[in-house]
């Protein structure tokens, strides 16, 4: 019985190490706690995100919620949410949160200290007013979410925005 275990764990050592547990392909960077989202549309949104990892070592979370509870603000909220995930690598702060609030019609892109030094609050509100608020007023949210978060990472994948 202990040879048996001994082997079960070098294989599964082994395993692991090769890549046979794709860690990257089970991250989860697309929490809809509201369902405003299909599956389809997730796993556009997560690939995306993968993706984005991948090639910039830069995080970026899209949550949907219907209250800010405990928070009063949408901005508390992000916050608060974006250092409970843990979003962004520790040493560089390169992290971005979408949240998005059908019921209280309310976005917010919320940022690591890292990212805020190019991602900023004005380009974030620009991203907000001019691609994804269109798209919310007509109740498209996929298709916001989707638009802003690819001109986010238009954005942040430019050799000048690199977050060192």
């Amino acid at each position: 019985m202990k040879s048996y275990l001994v082997t079960l764990i070098v294989c599964c050592a082994l395993c692991f190490a090769a890549g046979c547990y794709s860690t990257q392909t089970q991250k989860k960077f697309v929490i809809d706690q509201v369902g405003i989202l299909d599956s389809l549309q997730t796993e556009k949104l997560n690939r995306l995100y993968i993706d984005h990892e991948r090639k910039t070592t830069n995080q970026i979370v899209l949550l949907t919620a219907d209250s800010f509870y405990p928070d009063s603000t949408i901005e508390d909220y992000a916050l608060h949410r974006f250092n409970q995930l843990g979003i962004g690598q520790k040493k560089i702060n390169n992290g971005v949160l979408i949240v998005f609030s059908a019921k209280k019609r309310q976005v917010r892109i919320a940022t690591g200290l890292g990212t805020e030094k190019v991602l900023t609050n004005t380009i974030a509100a620009k991203i907000i007013d001019s691609i994804m608020l269109p798209q919310f007023k007509q109740q498209k949210y996929f298709e916001g979410l989707w638009k802003g978060s690819i001109d986010i990472i238009h954005f942040l994948e430019k050799p000048e925005n690199k977050i060192r």
